[in-house]
């Protein structure tokens, strides 16, 4: 964990309260803690720091560090690292998708989080446009991967082709990408560890869908943004699974209620103001649907549409 995330940081189990964390280091690597501890002075929980990532996860949800299928898998890494880089990679099967979400994104003097960051594409492409950016997932494996990638600058992986049957896959990165103004954390996006109005850009890329009270993680980014001159990049399939949420807690696609609207459509009443979710409410700048793949294997793929819409203030 880099030294300056410590001043966004506050205790996800005392949110209301805003509590700053405590920075114990044992070992340190220039600006980068290797070895260390985050302790809240008021409820005195210890979220660890080790090989550089640290852990900020609230006990309810710190299950999911035990898990080695799902996200925490090797044959979700190798897929989501080609979903992300693919273009990179100069790959015939490349999409544009990550050019497209990161072409809303502005100038700014205000820093920025990337919740739900997976591998860490558009976190880097943050840094183009902010002076400072996080971004955050559950799955520990995906930040400590976006982390390496931070630190050698290079893309190096396994790409799965078949069973065990792997090939490697190696690129450089884009030269614009300011590895010292970003970092990646383990964190859950319905707990965010931030306090109010810290962040001046804030993107929710496919992940409304996969968190247990969608509504609740809209909340949360409006607590974070910004009330003024502040940007929300949101996109979903609303490919809705009760796996992952139950049905009453879906903000569409269900047979009454508010359930019953379009997913994109429920968003923009949020964005208008609905219930007070925005408040200050959001400007719609842009929607647009954006194709994208996941390769899982040479012969499995995922085809999706994720429809997008940005926010201003």
């Amino acid at each position: 964990m880099k030294k300056w995330v410590r001043e966004k940081l506050i205790c996800p189990e005392c949110l209301a309260d805003e509590i700053p964390l405590d920075l114990i280091i044992k070992k340190a690597d220039g600006d980068d803690v290797r070895q260390g501890r985050l302790i809240c002075p008021a409820c005195k929980r210890t979220y660890p720091i080790e090989n550089g990532v640290a852990v900020l996860l609230p006990a309810a949800s710190s299950a999911v560090l035990s898990e080695t299928s799902g996200y925490n898998s090797k044959n979700m890494l190798s897929a989501y690292l080609w979903c992300h880089f693919c273009d990179f990679l100069n790959d015939p099967a490349a999409t544009d998708a990550y050019q497209t979400w990161s072409s809303f994104f502005t100038k700014s003097d205000g820093d920025a989080l990337d919740i739900g960051c997976s591998v860490g594409r558009l976190s880097l492409e943050l840094t183009k446009t902010h002076p400072r950016v996080i971004g955050i997932d559950t799955s520990i494996s995906f930040v400590k991967k976006a982390r390496e990638l931070v630190q050698k600058k290079t893309l190096d992986f396994d790409l799965i082709i078949e069973g065990f049957i792997t090939e490697n896959r190696t690129c450089a990165f884009d030269a614009d990408f300011n590895y010292d103004g970003v970092d990646f954390l383990v964190a859950d996006a319905l707990a965010l560890p931030f306090p109010g109005r810290a962040f001046s850009t804030v993107t929710s890329i496919n992940l409304l869908e996969k968190v247990a009270d969608p509504l609740r993680h809209l909340k949360d980014i409006n607590r974070v943004m910004k009330e003024k001159a502040s940007m929300f990049v949101f996109s979903d399939p609303f490919s809705w699974d009760e796996t992952f949420s139950d049905p009453k807690y879906w903000l569409s696609g269900g047979l009454n209620g508010n359930g019953s609207h379009r997913g994109i459509e429920s968003i923009r009443r949020y964005f208008a103001g609905k219930d007070q979710v925005f408040d200050p409410p959001l400007n719609v700048l842009d929607t647009c649907d954006v194709p994208w793949k996941i390769r899982k294997t040479r012969n499995l793929w995922e085809h999706i549409n994720s429809e997008c819409i940005v926010g201003t203030r």
